[in-house]
């Protein structure tokens, strides 16, 4: 991980099936999907797993709000991961 990660404009996109049942996507930035590739056996599951556990907690939120507390989630997730570099150790 260097710098740059952090401010790459590249996503990562996963499929996942919304509280309908439906065909939706949550995207997140590619330097955490890159680590949560790293240290998760199966990104897509752990994605699918946190959007449900979201619905089933917070039903009164919208898909965005939900989409992005498993965003945020994600984002928690990735800076335990062993190759996690906080940006302030590059200055």
């Amino acid at each position: 991980m260097n710098a740059s990660d952090y401010f790459s404009d590249e996503k990562t996109t996963y499929t996942i099936r919304d509280e309908t049942g439906e065909k939706s996507s949550i995207t997140v930035d590619k330097w955490i999907a890159d680590l949560l590739q790293e240290s998760l056996p199966d990104v897509h599951l752990w994605i699918q797993e946190k959007y449900d556990l979201a619905c089933a907690k917070l039903p009164q939120l919208t898909r965005r709000e939900k989409g992005n507390a498993v965003r945020e989630r994600a984002r928690r997730e990735a800076e335990k991961c062993p190759g996690f570099v906080p940006l302030v150790d590059f200055l």
